[in-house]
């Protein structure tokens, strides 16, 4: 998966509020992290995938740099053209993390609630990453979350069938937040083994880990 500076590869495309946007926005890659400043396009998300991707596990390392309200999250099942989509949100004045429904890119419209959890593991330090795991199978949804990958816990199970497939999106709002280390797995979807052969002045993502060359 690539980004050039100035525009984006073909893996990646930028949407604000279901309008396309040519260049990166608020996002961009930083000392091997992607990197979302509101200040720059708030209320976007990087989204990568296919329509038919279907019954995927979605992996990666999160950080927020202040303890306010609203970062964001990651969305799974993201329809490209109404929006419609599951979203993991954390809110980390309350050290909440939820799971949504909702019909179209804003996260306010059609919300609901699938489920949440309150505290540990999730202790809302800042810039610290956090692991978090979304994993699909048919109509059932879990979402596993921990320090780190080894520590993961099970947080929140919910069953729902309003989207049956879809892309996967970084997810911020108005606060900044770091991403690391995404991979998505799933029969049908190309995976990378953190292999990247760019020219320089590029920027490039794999499956496993962002990185700068």
């Amino acid at each position: 998966m690539n980004l050039n500076r100035g525009k984006l590869g073909g893996d990646w495309e930028v949407e604000v509020l279901g309008a396309k946007k040519k260049d990166f926005g608020g996002w961009s890659i930083g000392k091997g992290e992607v990197v979302y400043d509101p200040a720059k396009g708030a209320n976007s998300r990087m989204m990568t995938g296919e329509k038919g991707w279907k019954d995927y596990t979605v992996e990666c390392d999160i950080k927020f740099i202040t303890s306010s309200n609203y970062p964001g999250g990651i969305r799974t099942y993201v329809d490209a053209d109404t929006g419609g989509h599951y979203a993991v949100w954390l809110y980390p004045p309350t050290k909440t993390i939820k799971l949504y429904s909702g019909t179209a890119f804003d996260i306010n419209a059609g919300i609901v609630t699938l489920g949440e959890h309150i505290g540990m593991p999730y202790d809302a330090k800042e810039d610290v990453f956090y692991y978090v795991r979304v994993v699909h199978k048919g109509k059932q949804i879990e979402v596993w979350f921990g320090k780190n990958k080894d520590k993961a816990e099970l947080i929140i199970e919910a069953n729902d069938n309003a989207f049956k497939s879809g892309l996967f999106a970084f997810d911020g709002y108005n606060q900044p937040v770091h991403f690391d280390n995404i991979l998505i797995t799933g029969l049908g979807i190309p995976r990378s083994d953190g292999e990247a052969v760019e020219s320089q002045n590029k920027l490039a993502i794999t499956w496993g880990r962002p990185k700068v060359e």
